[in-house]
């Protein structure tokens, strides 16, 4: 595998990253489970997610927000695995109907990665720089 350093951080990450948009919508987590075990195997070692990835992407449509962030954290707490991974998230769609629940005012950062966190089953963000 073929690393490149994530901006300035002092990371290397893998070139090739795992995009887990689809665990949970299209991807059951077991074979999410199959998929990211492959992934730390074959060396990638930066995992990509949002907070809306693992269904519908409209809150007026049935719950699935945040599933692929729940796949990922039910991984990761197997034990042992979270240090092996550069896990990335995203905030900014909306996670429900109410009129900061999108976009990227300081309340919904904070409010969506206080979740993501908790769904990702990880105690503190990793603060760089």
């Amino acid at each position: 595998m073929q690393y490149t350093y994530l901006g300035r951080t002092g990371l290397q990450v893998s070139r090739i990253t795992l995009g887990a948009m689809n665990f949970g919508e299209l991807t059951n987590e077991a074979d999410s489970f199959k998929i990211m075990d492959e992934a730390i195997d074959q060396g990638i070692n930066f995992f990509d997610t949002a907070d809306v990835y693992g269904g519908p992407q409209s809150p007026d449509m049935e719950k699935g927000f945040g599933t692929s962030e729940e796949i990922i954290g039910r991984w990761l707490a197997q034990g042992g695995l979270r240090d092996k991974i550069i896990l990335a998230t995203k905030v900014y769609q909306p996670m429900d109907t109410g009129v900061n629940d999108r976009r990227l005012s300081a309340y919904h950062i904070k409010r969506a990665c206080e979740a993501s966190l908790k769904r990702l089953k990880t105690e503190a963000l990793l603060q760089i720089g």
